[in-house]
């Protein structure tokens, strides 16, 4: 039997803190497209207007993405994210 992030192809990278996929969902934008943070929330580690770049994607257009990505002030650490959180640059 395999797990979900099997599934999703989540494991862990060379260089990186966390687990994430290099998979890109169909409709998503696309495996290092640099991106801002937008619609921070309080005590988000970055603040609206923080760069990055998308590592991976889940999900789809009918119920919109996730993203695994890695912030320019925190270099090899990933993290996911909703879709509706980021824009691209």
């Amino acid at each position: 039997m395999t797990t979900r992030e099997e599934e999703l192809g989540i494991t862990t990278h060379p260089g990186y803190a966390g687990h994430f996929t290099r998979r890109q969902a169909v409709g998503a934008l696309s495996n290092g497209t640099r991106i801002l943070k937008r619609n921070s929330h309080a005590g988000d580690a970055n603040a609206d207007g923080t760069p990055g770049t998308v590592l991976g994607s889940i999900g789809d257009p009918t119920v919109g993405f996730g993203y695994f990505v890695e912030w320019d002030p925190r270099r090899g650490i990933a993290v996911f994210i909703e879709g509706t959180r980021i824009e691209k640059v």
